[in-house]
């Protein structure tokens, strides 16, 4: 994994915080238990000629119908490959106690936030019934025992949510103004030292404007720009700093 940033410290002195993602967490490896898990899970989906309909809360798919395959939803999805791992990394190598996923989708960034850290409990919300019913079997063909699927819309969901989390994964709707209400919302359910991971932060205009008001934002003390996704701490005990880090 390459990465490089774009900001530095005063005094020219890069921010530890990152130092410590780059060159300890994300050199983390994937132990072969669970690199097993994940190749099952993989072979499976990426074979899968089923389909399903889909019922879109969000902004929908510029290249998906409502009735999709399963292998075609899975080849679209941002938490297999270098993000997932890049999950899987976080929640592993910080013992990530508690996670929220917004968009469930498969179970495939449910899985790797799951296997991260087994001691940890994974809390993730999915508004499609019928992707819903796919990743309670995919979850349970795993033998996971640490997620909590939810069925329901954000905005249904959200309300009932009483918990603090280490680590926020918004994984849908995919448009910019509802990004923002998501990360208001979900403020009161973070600490200082929450990861908000945010998908798609180019997606379409109004992702890339309302990314851009992210990196202004006072509260958030460091940005770091991954490409399609983006990471976003509150941090206040540091000087407000953004890095772009290539995986």
């Amino acid at each position: 994994m390459k990465y490089r940033w774009n900001a530095k410290r005063r005094h020219g002195i890069h921010s530890p915080f990152i130092y410590e993602l780059t060159d300890k967490c994300f050199q983390t490896d994937i132990s072969s238990g669970d690199q097993v898990v994940l190749s099952q899970t993989d072979k499976k989906l990426k074979h899968e000629s089923r389909s399903i309909e889909i019922t879109d809360h969000g902004a929908g798919s510029r290249r998906l119908g409502q009735r999709r395959k399963i292998s075609a939803i899975y080849r679209t999805s941002s938490s297999s490959g270098k993000y997932g791992k890049m999950l899987y990394q976080i929640a592993n190598y910080y013992k990530i106690k508690s996670s929220l996923e917004l968009g469930t989708s498969l179970g495939v960034g449910t899985l790797h936030l799951s296997l991260g850290n087994p001691k940890g409990n994974v809390t993730s919300i999915e508004g499609c019934p019928n992707t819903f019913n796919e990743a309670q079997i995919n979850l349970k063909e795993s033998g996971l025992k640490n997620v909590q699927l939810i069925s329901g819309t954000f905005n249904e969901a959200l309300p009932g949510l009483k918990e603090r989390y280490d680590l926020i994964f918004i994984d849908g709707h995919h448009d910019g103004d509802a990004l923002l209400a998501y990360l208001d919302t979900l403020i009161p359910n973070a600490h200082e030292n929450t990861f908000f991971i945010l998908d798609d932060i180019r997606w379409s205009a109004s992702m890339k404007r309302a990314w851009t008001r992210i990196m202004q934002d006072e509260r958030f003390h460091v940005t770091i720009d991954l490409f399609r996704m983006g990471i976003v701490l509150l941090r206040p005990q540091q000087e407000k700093e953004h890095f772009q880090i290539r995986l």
